[in-house]
């Protein structure tokens, strides 16, 4: 079968805050001054769960005014992801096989999240009804702080606790509503690109409630492109007509 995303139903269960918060980041619309149009960048990313590391490599591409999300990933094996709203196309060339889930909520994609969220006034957190409840500074250098989701969302959400330093987000800390630990990210080797500063690699990992491991993950990006004159022709992709699409809801 050939590996399409990791959808797993038990990772889903445990990361219903996360995917809630970090890839609603995705199609915020709250953008720093500088306007991004577009943006394009190398990635690979390696992802361990259960003893199993899996490696893939690609590019993504951005458009801001579409809300459009476009993956192509070139290792282990040529496909072509395209996100807007609720739904995910994934298209293998090689194979002419095309599948389309249609979900409830936000599509959950690896590797643009930490780029779109960098891009977002306060990490977008706000836009989704987040209030800042309190801060801290340590060691004079990073300063801490504490968001609570809205009280109707108080559930299903959890608090999110953010490090700064020299105005770069440099990590992220994601709680269940029970209070238990289910993310944390770190964010390095930033790049300023306009008046955004874009971390070039982001570390993470997801816990259970018995703050055991349930993933890491490592994304590295390279070769940034902003706001192209001409545009990339695979930003408006779509599968070819004569290639039937198999339909799946979750």
């Amino acid at each position: 079968m050939l590996p399409i995303i990791r959808l797993k139903k038990q990772m889903l269960k445990n990361l219903k805050f996360s995917i809630t918060f970090l890839f609603t980041l995705l199609f915020g619309n709250v953008l720093c001054a500088a306007p991004l149009k577009t943006l394009s960048l190398d990635f690979t990313r390696e992802l361990t769960e259960n003893d199993t590391t899996e490696h893939i490599a690609g590019t993504l591409h951005y458009d801001v005014k579409t809300a459009r999300v476009v993956v192509e990933v070139k290792e282990p094996l040529k496909q072509i992801m395209i996100v807007k709203g609720k739904v995910l196309e994934i298209y293998y060339p090689d194979q002419k096989q095309a599948f389309r889930f249609i979900s409830e909520g936000r599509i959950p994609l690896p590797f643009v999240e930490s780029i779109i969220q960098a891009t977002q006034a306060e990490y977008g957190l706000t836009a989704i009804g987040y209030s800042l409840e309190k801060h801290e500074v340590i060691d004079d250098k990073v300063l801490y702080t504490h968001w609570k989701p809205p009280e109707k969302s108080k559930d299903t959400l959890g608090v999110v606790i953010l490090g700064m330093r020299d105005d770069q987000l440099i990590s992220a800390e994601i709680k269940s509503p029970s209070g238990y630990i289910i993310g944390r990210s770190r964010y390095q080797h930033h790049k300023k690109i306009g008046i955004n500063y874009i971390p070039m690699m982001v570390t993470s990992s997801t816990y259970n409630e018995e703050s055991e491991v349930l993933q890491n993950e490592q994304i590295v990006y390279s070769n940034p492109q902003v706001n192209a004159e001409t545009p990339n022709p695979i930003l408006n992709f779509t599968i070819p007509k004569s290639v039937e699409v198999k339909e799946i809801k979750w």
